[in-house]
Formats: structure tokens, C-alpha cells, sequence
């Protein structure tokens, strides 16, 4: 760890010769608590913790003596935390399950070792005799084996080995002293190393995806561990001055909160891919799990930091599906970062779903093929790129419908990253299609493991019990993703789609015109509205939106395949399959859907359905 870091220098302490704990972490491992309660202490209980000032930005140091005089001078009851995990109000003493494995600190740099106020309280004679004794009645009292093994130092114990998949959370990281830019940086960059670190070891490691760290990661540790049934937390901040970036990471068990590992990285900003790299193999070595053989060659790589600002707003307008905002980032990431693989199948994603609905923004005609550029691009110049493969999958499935080269792209992305949530719920959705759909509640399922709060795959298990015609369970699943995610459009639809199913008419056309007020003026929404107020027996209200829908196509494009679902609706099945030929026409990527979708029921019987079918390579399903 940099003792004086290109932020600048320090002064040192008093003596001269003692050591400084340079970050947030080494002050949080030292303490042996979280970096969030350390900080909580400095603001509420004056914790001795200095500031070195350069600017806007600022870092923060403390001794060793001051922490342990601070420490000494306070009452157990004083360092209550709101918390209940963060501290014990029974002892000073840390655990003794939890041994401190940071590096030993250079003699020469600690001082008088016989000093008091320079040796920490948890290396001094009194606490280790009261520890000893504790040790030995623990030992004298232990009946079973599994106290042993708590007592056996961390990097001896394996969790795989008794307990299969390890589990890993990466809390967003703090921005110290920064803008909104160098918060959504920050923001974006713990996106990153979330992501790098879930392909480390897939078989071992199961990485809870960012969505979900980003929802949850207010929660205390203790709450998470028993959530997510958690092995490790790792926490950090991010300082970002002029083209340098400094990252304070810690690595923490869950089980007992107690802080395992603290480092510091420091590098240029158009070293980031190093950055994360680093920080990558440093907690793979702590967790003994296997580095994927690619990780060096992105290593080497460097990146114009305003494309890898771009490409990092990029992400995060995806995961928010903010497609109007979110491609322009990826194109000028693209740009700028021409080599760059994450940019290019970031961006042939954002195209494929800006055609698909409910964005349909524009004709498949045109997103398609720009989503297939980026995606030969992305392969190109790596083959191994598990998004490159799920999105190739989706244009072969949603554009093409040459569904069995679908599954093996869907397959070959997973193959390669397993711990990719998008691409087993894509992979879900392919099922759907195919009216597997006990394969699709599987595939979803992964995903919700890996991801389990996202609004966007807890409704693809509704929208699974839908076209398995269990619109119950569809209710209560949608009902479900409301509760977590207010006012989510999907989940809205979802459950106004079941309600319209069993005619309870009423609450089907209350939620979806929510889901309008959620998206006013969107087709795909109007549409279901019109066609809920067809079969409800409201033919004026249907025909009125019928008319909107065509005077919006004027204005913008709308799929012939939504004006087709008002006609159904309305039992005017002449004018619907004439709309449904434009739809065919269009490569309508709803079309996929048309097997297993419970409002084209009433058309079944028709030869024109099943014709249609057939051109759609989906007469061959089981029933």
C-alpha cells in the first residue's frame, strides 16, 4: 500500500517514525469493523481520523496510537451502533475466530515497540491472557468439531469445500469528495468489478449482480448474510483526481462482520482495466478460486478515460433500459474505444432492445441490423464474449426465428459466463417461446439467484405463469415485483395482462392505464388498454384508442402488430390477420411469442392462424 500516494504527501506524526493507516479501509480493518461504521464513529463519536486536502478532493490517514487511546478512553455502551453486527457490547477484545491476516507492519516505522500507545489493543499482554483463557474454556467446553474449525486461520479454510458455491456481495462503493460525474463514475466502476469478479471462478463463486447490490446495499451485513445466504461482503471507496484513481477496498466475512483482507490501487485513469484486474485477483487469492485465462489480456489494455466515462453512463442507462439515453453513451463509447468488446456488445444490446417492445422506437428493420454490426464487431474482436453470443441470440430468435441457432448462441453465452443473469433470462425467454416453460421458471430461476431483487426478472417469472395459463400465480408473482419496485412498468402489465384473463375487467383496465401513466403515449400500452376495453364490452373506448393509435403512426412508428391486438380485442379477426401480415413483414419481434400468447386464444381454431404459424417456424410445439 502506497504510504504517500500521487494525491500527495501527509505530515506525519508527532514522533516522525510512526506508520499510517492510508484509507478508509486499513482504518476500518485495523478497528476490525466496517468501513461504515468506522466512518459513523468519526462523525458521531470523534474518532481521531486526519484529512490531507488537495483541492476539491481529499484522503483520509490515522494513527495507530490515537485509534487505540480513543478506543481505551470509550465505554462498550458508547459505541452502541445502530447496527447491531457492527460491535459486541460485552468486550473490547475481537474475536478470536476471526485472526488478523493483514501484513505485518515494518518495525521501523512503528517506533518504540515497548510504547503502549504504539502497540494496537489487540497485540497487548492483558488482552491476549484474557483471550487465552477464553481459548482454552472454548476448548475445554467444545463438543462438536465445527468450533474447532472457526479457530483455523482464513486462508486455511475453504467454504467450498464443505458448503459448495461460495456466495460474494460488492457493496456500491463510496465516492469521496466528487461531483455527480465522479459519483456515477464510481457508480458504473463498482458495476465493473462486480461484473469481472462474477468470471473468475463460476463453479465456485456466485457474485450477487450489480442490480441487486445496488438495491440491498444499504442493508448491515448481518441482514444481507441471512437474505442472500452470503460468505463475503467487499466494501470500498473510489477517489478519482485529475487523471488518477485510487481504489480502498475490504474484503469482509459475513458470518461474523469481521474485516478479512484491506488493499489500496492506485493507477491512471486509463489504466482502469488494470485497476480492475487487480482488484479481481487480489480477492480470488484471498477466496483461493481460479482466474479465467483471458485475464491478463485485458490487463494490457489502456482506455481514453471520456470513452470509458461514456461506456460506463452507457451501462447504467441500459440496466435502467433508458435506451434514448443510453445509446448515444454506448456510440460515442464505441467510437472512441474502437477495441474495446464491452462497448460494442453494449451497444448492439441497446439497438436489439430499442426495436423490440415495449421501446419499439424504431422498425426492427432498422435497430436489427445495427445490432447485428456490433455484435460481428464485439466477436471479432473477442469470440469469448458471453453478451455478444445472448444478444446474436435474441436478433436470431426475435428477428430471424431460427430458434434452434437461438439456443445454441443463448447456450454458448452462458457456457461462458454462467453467472451472467441476462443471459439465463434471455435463455428463459427463448423457452417461453418454445412453450418449455418449465425450462423457462429454471432459467429465470438462476437468474434471480444471481440477481435476486432485479424488477426485471422476478416479472419474467410472471410472464412465465402467464403463458402457462396460471394467471394466479402471475398475480400474486407481479403483485410481488410491484412490492419490491413501485410503479414498475412490467409489473403493471403483468398483472393487469392475468386480471384481463379472468375477466375481472375492472382491475385489469385500472392497472393498465397505470402502466400508461408510467409511459404516456407508448403504443405497446395503449394497445393492451384498447384491446382490455374491447373484450371488457367497452367497444367506444376501444375504437377510440384504435384511432389514437393510428393518428401516432403519423407521427411515429408503431407496429402493425399492436393495431392487429386492438382487432382481436374488438373479434374482428379479417382486419387482424391483415395486420398480422404486415407484422410478419416488419420481422415483429412479439411474433415469437404468438404460440404460447393467451390473447390470440380465440384465433386458434382459424387455418389463417395456423398458416401463420407455420411462417413463423412455430407449428411444431407441444401443447
Amino acid at each position: 500500500m502506497p504510504g504517500s500516494s500521487q494525491f500527495g504527501a501527509a505530515p506525519e506524526s508527532a514522533s516522525g517514525k510512526e506508520r499510517r493507516l492510508e484509507s478508509w479501509g486499513e482504518i476500518a480493518s485495523y478497528l476490525r469493523r466496517e468501513i461504515r461504521t468506522v466512518q459513523r464513529w468519526e462523525k458521531t463519536l470523534g474518532l481521531p481520523i486526519h484529512r490531507l486536502r488537495v483541492g476539491k478532493n481529499s484522503s483520509v490517514y490515522a494513527y495507530p496510537s490515537e485509534l487505540d487511546k480513543w478506543y481505551l478512553e470509550r465505554e462498550p455502551k458508547e459505541l452502541k451502533d445502530d447496527e447491531p453486527s457492527d460491535i459486541s457490547s460485552s468486550s473490547l477484545v475481537p474475536e478470536p475466530a476471526a485472526p488478523d491476516i493483514s501484513p505485518a507492519p515494518d518495525e521501523s516505522k512503528v517506533g518504540d515497540a515497548k510504547s503502549p500507545a504504539t502497540i494496537p489493543f489487540y497485540k497487548r499482554r492483558s488482552t491476549w491472557l484474557a483471550a487465552m483463557a477464553l481459548l482454552i474454556l472454548v476448548f475445554l467446553l467444545a463438543v462438536r468439531f465445527d468450533l474447532l474449525v472457526s479457530l483455523i486461520p482464513f486462508h486455511l479454510t475453504n467454504p467450498t469445500v464443505a458448503s459448495g458455491k461460495l456466495r460474494l456481495f460488492v457493496r456500491p462503493f463510496q465516492t469521496v469528495a466528487g461531483d455527480q460525474g465522479q459519483i456515477d463514475f464510481t457508480d458504473g466502476l463498482t458495476s465493473e468489478i462486480n461484473t469481472r469478479l462474477g468470471k473468475l471462478d463460476p463453479a465456485r463463486l456466485g457474485v450477487i449482480a450489480p442490480t441487486s447490490s445496488k438495491r440491498l446495499g444499504d442493508k448491515p451485513i448481518s441482514e444481507l448474510e441471512q437474505l442472500l445466504k452470503l460468505n463475503y461482503v467487499l466494501e470500498g471507496s473510489v477517489r478519482r483526481a485529475n487523471e488518477k484513481v485510487r481504489i480502498d477496498i475490504s474484503l469482509i466475512s459475513a458470518k461474523d462482520q469481521t474485516p478479512l483482507w484491506s488493499d489500496s490501487y492506485t493507477e491512471n485513469v486509463s489504466d482502469i482495466l488494470k485497476v480492475q484486474d487487480k482488484v479481481a485477483d487480489a480477492v480470488a487469492e484471498k477466496l483461493v478460486i481460479n482466474l479465467p485465462p483471458a485475464a491478463a489480456a485485458v490487463s494490457s489494455s489502456t482506455v481514453d478515460p471520456d470513452g470509458y466515462n461514456s461506456y460506463l453512463r452507457g451501462r447504467r442507462y441500459l440496466a435502467n433500459r433508458d435506451l434514448a439515453h443510453g445509446v448515444p453513451e454506448f456510440e460515442a463509447a464505441a467510437q472512441k474505444l474502437t477495441q474495446f468488446v464491452p462497448a460494442h456488445a453494449g451497444l448492439a444490446a441497446s439497438y436489439a432492445l430499442m426495436g423490440e417492445a415495449p421501446n419499439d422506437a424504431v422498425p426492427q428493420s432498422v435497430s436489427v441490423p445495427r445490432a447485428r454490426a456490433e455484435v460481428q464487431q464485439a466477436l471479432t474482436l473477442d469470440s469469448s464474449n458471453a453478451e455478444a453470443h445472448y444478444v446474436l441470440g435474441n436478433i436470431l430468435m426475435s428477428y430471424d426465428w431460427n430458434f434452434p441457432e437461438a439456443e445454441q448462441q443463448l447456450r454458448e453465452a452462458i457456457r461462458l459466463e454462467p453467472n451472467n443473469p441476462t443471459a439465463h433470462q434471455w435463455l428463459g425467454q427463448y423457452y417461453m417461446t418454445q412453450n418449455r416453460l418449465a425450462d423457462a421458471r429454471v432459467e429465470t430461476g438462476k437468474a434471480l439467484d444471481l440477481d435476486p431483487v432485479s424488477p426485471i426478472f422476478t416479472t419474467a417469472l410472471a410472464e412465465t405463469a402467464y403463458y402457462a395459463h396460471d394467471f394466479d400465480t402471475t398475480i400474486t408473482q407481479a403483485k410481488l415485483t410491484l412490492e419490491q419496485s413501485p410503479h414498475f412498468l412490467l409489473g403493471e402489465y403483468w398483472l393487469a395482462s392475468a386480471y384481463r384473463e379472468k375477466k375481472m375487467y375492472l382491475e385489469a383496465v385500472q392497472h393498465f392505464r397505470a402502466a400508461c401513466e408510467l409511459a404516456p403515449g407508448n403504443p405497446a400500452l395503449l394497445t393492451v388498454l384498447a384491446h382490455a376495453l374491447a373484450v371488457s364490452g367497452d367497444r367506444p373506448g376501444a375504437l377510440a384508442i384504435l384511432a389514437q393509435l393510428q393518428t401516432l403512426s403519423r407521427q411515429r412508428y408503431v407496429p402493425a402488430l399492436y393495431v392487429a391486438g386492438v382487432y382481436v380485442g374488438l373479434r374482428d379477426f379479417n382486419n387482424a390477420f391483415l395486420y398480422l401480415d404486415r407484422a410478419v413483414a416488419e420481422r415483429d419481434d412479439r411474433l415469437a411469442y404468438l404460440a404460447v400468447e393467451p390473447m390470440a386464444d380465440p384465433m386458434h381454431s382459424d387455418p389463417r392462424f395456423k398458416a401463420l404459424l407455420v411462417r413463423l417456424h412455430l407449428n411444431n410445439l407441444k401443447h
